[in-house]
């Protein structure tokens, strides 16, 4: 009896506190480590689970918060497939998987400690200066159970451009900066276990869904939209 395909390329690696494009970029790395030369053989032949992903979220910091909403197109290439089971993988090393529009990044800060100079507490403003769309690298994994008709998802996104913020300092005033962004999409965090969610039609998986993090790690609530089709 074949048994269902399941993998999970994240090694156990725990999220931390640090920031969000260091905990995606640190899958990324991870996961090229993992990429068996069978799945790059099979990538895209059995199939192409493509759609769209919309992301909401938060991250809090020690000094403050950001916010955040995108809208990402991404490309699935099924690896492994059998009676039971099925993996989409995707690595992204030469060519982009996911191309992603980012129509809210908002920055909100405050220093903890007060400036010598007048006792105050310095604080800043960041907003995304338009929608901006950026081609980002992807690494992750889809799982489908056929038996139970269930999926599951994690996938670790980078942005291989940055996005222009405008910006206002308390003491300072008007600023701009480029800031370089990731995203974190799926029903699973890293090196946690995988969370179910059922599907009707395997060759069309769409969802609803409120990913939660752990409490330590400071990041907040991810909402997140997707509808993934199969295409042959």
């Amino acid at each position: 009896m074949q048994q269902p395909i399941r993998q999970d390329r994240t090694d156990g690696t725990s999220w931390s506190r640090s920031a969000l494009h260091v905990l995606a970029l640190t899958a990324v790395n991870l996961a090229s480590v993992g990429i068996t030369e069978d799945a790059h053989a099979q990538s895209g032949k059995l199939g192409v689970y493509t759609g769209t992903v919309a992301v909401s979220g938060t991250l809090t910091e020690n000094r403050g918060k950001e916010t955040y909403h995108a809208d990402v197109k991404i490309s699935l290439p099924v690896t492994e497939r059998n009676e039971r089971s099925a993996m989409a993988e995707v690595n992204d090393v030469e060519k982009p998987s996911a191309m992603t529009m980012i129509t809210q990044w908002e920055v909100v800060g405050k220093e903890t400690l007060p400036d010598e100079r007048d006792g105050k507490l310095d604080s800043w403003h960041c907003s995304i200066a338009a929608p901006t769309e950026v081609p980002m690298n992807a690494s992750g994994v889809l799982n489908l159970d056929y038996g139970a008709k269930t999926h599951s998802m994690s996938i670790a996104l980078v942005a291989l451009k940055t996005i222009p913020l405008k910006c206002m300092h308390s003491r300072t005033g008007p600023y701009k900066k480029d800031q370089l962004v990731s995203l974190v999409i799926g029903t699973t965090v890293m090196g946690d276990p995988f969370k179910e969610l059922p599907f009707a039609d395997p060759a069309r998986l769409t969802a609803t869904y409120k990913l939660v993090p752990p409490t330590e790690s400071g990041f907040g609530p991810v909402d997140m939209v997707w509808d993934l089709r199969l295409t042959r």
